[in-house]
């Protein structure tokens, strides 16, 4: 009885864990950003480059402007025509699974490998699901190309080019291999946080795991004016 109640637990907490970081649900049930959350910085040039940071339910990820990109665009397949770039980290079983179970749950709670799922596209609006969180961040070009850094140490690459895993779950997507490791002290949302201090954005604090954290962490950053909201 005891060790069902654990079980229980444990995929319970796997779960809170893991299927926010499996990918954006597409859902309006997500409420919509707070003011504070969408509060700008009086005045910053226009197109500033600009760190978009995607918090869907449990999950977050990062967009950039592809012309924002540095070294890690030669890295990846060339765009036709697209102008966002989307990078969500995870659990690479549970991230690449169709359906995933308890067991893929349970697995993801020690030290695993990860996954990146890529996602391009024409426009901003196509990379956020309705009712999610999108907080753009003006930052300087020395800013963005440590995150462009950060991005670029976290794929795993054989003879200088990213393993690719496989399609991705939507239009324009693909799965990479990341040499980093997967628990459940160290999920999307700590990597998230870990890109904007890698950046030298003041985002203070110990290593968040849930994106409420997260969110709270973001939301005494100012937003970019000049960016504009999906």
């Amino acid at each position: 009885m005891m060790r069902h109640a654990v079980l229980s637990l444990l995929g319970a907490v796997a779960a809170a864990l893991l299927c926010s970081c499996a990918g954006p649900p597409m859902s309006a049930s997500v409420p919509a950003p707070p003011r504070a959350f969408l509060a700008a910085r009086p005045g910053v040039p226009p197109r500033a480059p600009v760190i978009g940071v995607l918090v869907t339910g449990w999950h977050s990820g990062l967009i950039l402007p592809v012309r924002e990109l540095g070294p890690l665009r030669s890295l990846l397949p060339p765009y036709a025509g697209e102008r966002y770039v989307s990078f969500g980290w995870g659990n690479r079983r549970f991230y690449m699974a169709s359906h995933p179970t308890f067991s893929d749950a349970i697995a993801a709670l020690f030290s695993s490998p990860s996954v990146l799922l890529v996602q391009d596209a024409r426009t901003l609006r196509a990379l956020v699901p309705p009712g999610a969180r999108y907080r753009s961040l003006c930052a300087d070009r020395n800013e963005v190309w440590k995150v462009d850094a950060y991005l670029r140490h976290a794929l795993l690459r054989r003879h200088g080019k990213p393993v690719r895993l496989g399609a991705g779950p939507w239009t324009d997507s693909a799965f990479y291999a990341s040499g980093e490791r997967y628990d459940g002290l160290h999920t999307c949302n700590t990597w998230t946080a870990d890109a904007l201090q890698s950046a030298g954005l003041p985002v203070h604090s110990s290593d968040p795991i849930f994106s409420s954290q997260l969110v709270h962490l973001i939301a005494k950053l100012s937003a970019c004016p000049a960016a504009g909201h999906p």
